[in-house]
């Protein structure tokens, strides 16, 4: 219906100027940190060492994690991959293997085990009273040392000093489902920031932690930093690598949107499918919305396969499409939402069997606003927004800024026989 009687507007291709720098040489980068902190001094001979790897898309992980084991081989240790992902891989140790393997992390690869365990046990409490939960197998007396590894980032639901990096990867990663729940039950009342910094002090503390090793990406995900610390370190640190990481992340150009197409959402792209800093939604209780972007009416149009069909995140749409439903995985995507105290972000978008339904559905809830003059943008993902298309009413003022470059005339929005619209990626 709504693809045969609305009139769609015209769009054309723009590239904002987007000036980043990056590391070259990643294992050389990773072995002089390394020798900063005198990892021999830090690891005995004979000591088994369990290396935290997550569920997230980090570049470069696989060759960072193998300097990282090479360094612990070449001082005695014994190493191992510890998956430390919280709820991640449906809660189960099976899960959190596939979900490895999917990142390229695999034993007989890497020439180190993985031990994976979904169970974890209460080893303390913080000051304000909040439970703090850890992997048994780093419990259990299976290792002696702990190199925690993590890539320093904006979280994509609150603000703070300290958001997604080494103190997450403590509190929420190594934590498993148990301590991802206790953790976000307990962020409701007081705050993420505040939870968070806390449950993954006392983790720090508590725990036989050698030292940590964190990354911070530029905008086009590449390595751009790369830091050791030791664990009296890690604080401050971290509050300094996230600044970087701020310094660099990528935005959509404009304010006020009447409708944002975005072509796939996903757990490899943000822990909420799109990344609340662009789309300005969060829509967590007691978190502060974002005061920009303005977006009337958000579409996502399918999911990554690197997600398994875990949709976290699809209720920060407005308007989805049947493809994307038919692959979701409920289970995984209920049980992540609940864990994350986020019911909000499994709800269902309404949804249509094509793109162009579910397009055209969008541009009739903007309001006063004609269909064909609606601010639109239309983007890959939420982490990959240097090619865009926008809509005519928005050239005027592309035309006016240094940062953004016409790439194509504006014509008539393209969709295929099938429904679906012309994929930036398709050129």
């Amino acid at each position: 219906m709504y693809a045969e009687t609305v009139k769609f507007p015209k769009m054309a291709r723009v590239k904002q100027i987007i000036a980043q720098t990056a590391i070259n040489d990643i294992k050389g980068a990773v072995r002089e940190e390394l020798e900063s902190i005198n990892v021999a001094g830090r690891i005995k001979p004979g000591e088994k060492v369990g290396i935290t790897v997550g569920s997230r898309g980090v570049a470069n992980l696989k060759i960072i994690v193998e300097v990282i084991i090479e360094a612990v081989k070449q001082v005695g240790g014994e190493p191992f991959i510890l998956p430390a992902m919280g709820s991640h891989g449906g809660g189960t140790a099976a899960g959190q293997v596939e979900m490895l393997n999917s990142l390229g992390i695999r034993a007989e690869a890497l020439n180190a085990p993985v031990l994976a365990c979904d169970k974890a046990s209460q080893i303390g409490t913080t000051k304000q009273g909040i439970p703090v939960y850890v992997n048994d197998i780093t419990l259990s007396g299976q290792l002696d040392k702990l190199i925690l590894f993590n890539r320093v980032k904006e979280h994509t639901e609150f603000e703070g000093e300290i958001e997604s990096g080494i103190h997450k990867i403590c509190a929420i990663g190594i934590g498993n489902p148990q301590g991802a729940l206790a953790v976000h039950q307990y962020s409701l009342d007081y705050g993420y920031e505040q939870t968070i910094t806390e449950v993954g002090a006392y983790i720090i503390k508590q725990l036989p932690v050698a030292f940590a090793i964190a990354t911070v990406e530029n905008y086009y995900h590449e390595t751009a930093h790369i830091k050791a610390m030791l664990p009296d370190e890690i604080m401050e640190a971290e509050k300094k690598l996230l600044k970087l990481a701020k310094a660099s992340l990528g935005k959509i150009p404009f304010e006020a949107i009447d409708v944002l197409i975005v072509e796939e959402m996903g757990k490899n792209i943000s822990g909420s499918g799109m990344d609340a800093n662009v789309i300005g939604r969060i829509q967590v209780f007691g978190q502060k919305e974002p005061e920009k972007p303005v977006i009337k009416r958000i579409v996502v149009l399918d999911t990554t396969v690197e997600s398994h069909g875990m949709a976290t995140g699809i209720g920060l749409a407005d308007f989805t499409t049947k493809k994307l439903v038919d692959k979701l995985d409920l289970w995984s995507t209920y049980f992540n939402c609940i864990t994350a105290q986020s019911p909000e972000k499994g709800r269902l978008p309404i949804y249509f069997a094509t793109e162009k339904e579910s397009i055209g559905a969008a541009l009739t809830c903007i309001g006063i606003t004609k269909p064909e003059n609606a601010r639109v943008v239309h983007i890959r993902n939420t982490n990959e927004v240097e090619v865009i298309e926008v809509s005519a009413s928005l050239l005027p003022e592309v035309l006016v800024r240094s940062n953004l470059e016409l790439l194509t005339e504006e014509k008539p929005m393209q969709f295929d026989e099938s429904g679906n619209i012309l994929k930036i990626s398709a050129g």
